[in-house]
């Protein structure tokens, strides 16, 4: 009896020792979990969530709070000190936590990386290749931009965002399918009102394994939002790894039917590819900056403008926080993580030339 009333905490330690051995067997984790135990998780997801019209982690806020507060009458009305139960309490809460988190997602952290999956080598890069990839990204933006008729580009986006959700939904599936690493499901990618308050908090978007769900801010501009939304996507998909959700959006975005999609994730990854050309050498990023063409730079100019509309309360403490975060699930970069799209982007592209 003394042992179930510390179940949450032996469930979070529980979870938390498969953890440690399965660091060492990615090959076990593929197995057991990213093909065994995780679609049938994603499948229970896809049949209920799915259909919630509006994000489902209101609701389990809601019971979080009333459960909370039914705990707390309870214990007033007992006359021993609340002291003890209330660590013991916290223990336990923050077990299940931890063994909720790491059953519904946070195992495909220890999977085989996609990049080795695809037998990817991503390596830094120097500022002559930095250019060369630059310049081929360019070339692409041009021709994708001239699809858009020369209007500007967020006028491409219907006020649908179901419409988005479904068609990189699918297309997703369909290039995961064809690079053989492909995932039943269908995770979803909500709004979270009120808009802002996830930028704010320092953040565009993000994966809540606990609902199975993706969630964004619905105040980013059009192009941060279907590529943040393709992001999210990749995540539900079981991807976990910062850099590779990026590389799987922006290859799905980049090759998509459509002519906004494949604009928004070649943009994307020149975005990336400035900030690296930037820290290599100034006068070589302005340079560059001069020859792209006009309409191409007035879309970053107006994202950027947009970005610093709405400033976040704790940029630092966010950043560090998301950074202890990734490096505590085995994500050695950390933040980083984020900008090695180029590096994977430039290894794809050697790989398709081979």
């Amino acid at each position: 009896m003394v042992l179930w009333k510390w179940i949450g905490g032996i469930a979070g330690l529980l979870a938390i020792l498969i953890r440690w051995l399965l660091g060492s067997f990615p090959e076990v984790t593929e197995v057991w979990y990213a093909k065994g135990l995780f679609p049938i998780i994603r499948g229970v997801f896809d049949r209920t969530t799915l259909y919630v019209p509006f994000p489902v982690l209101y609701l389990l806020l809601a019971g979080i709070f009333l459960l909370f507060f039914y705990l707390l009458r309870v214990r007033r009305k007992k006359t021993t000190s609340i002291i003890p139960g209330v660590f013991r309490g916290t223990i336990n809460f923050s077990g299940w936590i931890i063994f909720f988190f790491l059953f519904l997602w946070g195992f495909n952290y220890h999977r085989i990386p996609l990049y080795s999956q695809l037998s990817l080598t991503p390596e830094p890069m120097s500022l002559a290749s930095t250019l060369e990839e630059m310049k081929l990204t360019e070339t692409d933006l041009r021709k994708f931009r001239s699809e858009l008729a020369g209007k500007p580009a967020q006028l491409f986006y219907s006020g649908n965002f179901r419409k988005w959700e479904k068609r990189l939904r699918e297309e997703m599936k369909a290039i995961l399918t064809e690079l053989d690493y492909s995932m039943p499901g269908d995770p979803s990618v909500k709004p979270l009102y009120p808009e802002g308050f996830m930028r704010r908090m320092g953040i565009f978007g993000i994966y809540f394994p606990f609902t199975g769900e993706g969630y964004l801010d619905p105040s980013l501009h059009p192009i941060e939002k279907v590529f943040t939304l393709a992001h999210e996507l990749a995540h539900g998909f079981g991807i976990t790894d910062e850099g590779e959700a990026n590389f799987v959006a922006w290859l799905v975005c980049s090759s998509s039917s459509d002519p906004f999609l494949r604009y928004a994730g070649e943009l994307k990854l020149l975005r990336y590819q400035l900030n690296d050309l930037y820290r290599m050498d100034r006068e070589a990023y302005e340079q560059f900056v001069e020859t792209i063409a006009t309409e191409i730079r007035a879309d970053i100019r107006e994202i950027q403008q947009d970005n610093l509309r709405v400033q976040p309360y704790f940029r630092e403490l966010s950043r560090k926080s998301n950074d202890l975060y990734l490096k505590t699930q085995g994500v050695k970069a950390g933040v980083k993580s984020y900008a090695e799209l180029p590096m994977l982007a430039r290894a794809w592209r050697t790989r398709r030339e081979e």
